[in-house]
């Protein structure tokens, strides 16, 4: 049944694709409805599945939290998990529309919760801690409903998880993580063959890249501009075909550098158009498609932040919203956060009211 999914995939893929290039490029702006209007208030896409559906974070006008859905034809719900009086933050959504993320309850602890057809779903690790700001926290959800992410321990340590459709729960660690708070091992990305990509911090508080294979392998790696940098690799996030993608802080410079990793371990670095070359200036890379087609964020030498996509072919561009903030020294302006097989990128910009706001990018 797994091999004929994806096949009926593959094919839905190249008809959507064909469909998109026959159309020109267009960028959607949108809110949420309650979206508040005042600063650091709005609406925040995080995911985006085949069917463009996506899912997200919307702010309203008490700085409160809610999750989101999108339909392809603009529709939006707004939803909230039960007993989220700190908020409910949507992280990953997939094709069969099944949105994974979590919640902060009345004592800041964080919950997972699957939200299917308007049921919430809600999940603990057993061994999440009950402090404030502790608990469980899934990142990501492949088309067959398994979960990953991440707990935090009641010594702060973070550890991760992968969830079976049936409930169950197993934790792991990468043996090089570290054990002292704010440490430990924090999965971000599942394929649909149940292998997981993600960072580890280690015991000198430097991360590093690792993926884990379905029988409990873990390799830990690094691109090699990454080698004697204080901070490391930040970020990983996997496709069916075994593409690592993510972004590193360089040795010397602190630049961040976008990269690939192929499933032989071949690393390819790259900057997009614009990225700027100070410390922290740079290339973030937020998540990555079938196809090996990246996206994420530059932020340029007047630490101004534009959205890009990266094709698979390496051809990279970096675009603005309409609208966005464009004021040196901000850090603000617009950031790709998600990518489906098509090539539709969701994300989120800001305005010069430090509002943020939806948008999606049809190429």
């Amino acid at each position: 049944m797994k091999s004929r999914t994806l096949t009926f995939a593959a094919m839905t893929v190249a008809t959507l694709a064909m469909t998109i290039a026959a159309s020109a490029q267009q960028i959607i702006k949108f809110d949420a409805p309650e979206s508040g209007t005042s600063a650091y208030q709005g609406t925040q896409s995080t995911g985006i599945n085949l069917f463009s559906t996506i899912t997200g974070i919307v702010t309203d006008n008490s700085y409160l939290s809610h999750g989101f859905v999108r339909i392809p034809d603009g529709k939006i719900t707004n939803f909230d998990a039960p007993g989220a009086v700190g908020g409910t933050y949507p992280a990953a959504i997939n094709d069969l529309g099944v949105i994974a993320g979590y919640y902060l309850d009345t004592n800041s602890v964080y919950h997972g919760f699957l939200y299917t057809s308007g049921k919430i779903t809600s999940f603990d690790d057993s061994q999440a801690g009950t402090g404030a700001y502790q608990g469980t926290i899934p990142l990501a959800i492949n088309n067959l409903g398994v979960v990953t992410g991440y707990y935090i321990d009641g010594n702060n340590v973070g550890h991760s998880f992968l969830r079976t459709p049936d409930g169950k729960i197993a934790p792991f660690d990468d043996s090089e993580a570290g054990t002292g708070a704010y440490e430990g091992t924090y999965a971000l990305s599942i394929n649909d063959f149940g292998v997981i990509a993600g960072v580890i911090t280690d015991a000198s508080f430097v991360s590093h890249g690792f993926q884990r294979t379905p029988d409990g392998q873990i390799t830990t790696f690094d691109p090699q501009g990454a080698a004697g940098s204080p901070y490391g690799t930040q970020n990983a996030v996997i496709n069916d075909f075994g593409v690592l993608g993510g972004y590193y802080y360089a040795a010397n410079s602190n630049v961040a550098t976008g990269f690939l990793r192929t499933a032989d371990g071949k690393f390819t670095a790259f900057q997009a158009p614009g990225a700027g070359t100070g410390a922290f200036d740079g290339t973030y890379v937020n998540a990555m498609n079938l196809e090996g087609a990246t996206t994420g964020y530059i932020e340029d030498n007047n630490y101004e932040s534009h959205a890009f996509v990266r094709a698979a072919n390496g051809q990279a561009t970096t675009f603005d919203i309409p609208g966005q903030m464009a004021v040196p020294g901000t850090g603000f302006g617009s950031a790709g956060e998600a990518i489906n097989a098509a090539g539709v990128v969701a994300g989120r910009w800001c305005d010069v009211n430090i509002v943020f706001h939806g948008f999606l990018r049809i190429p």
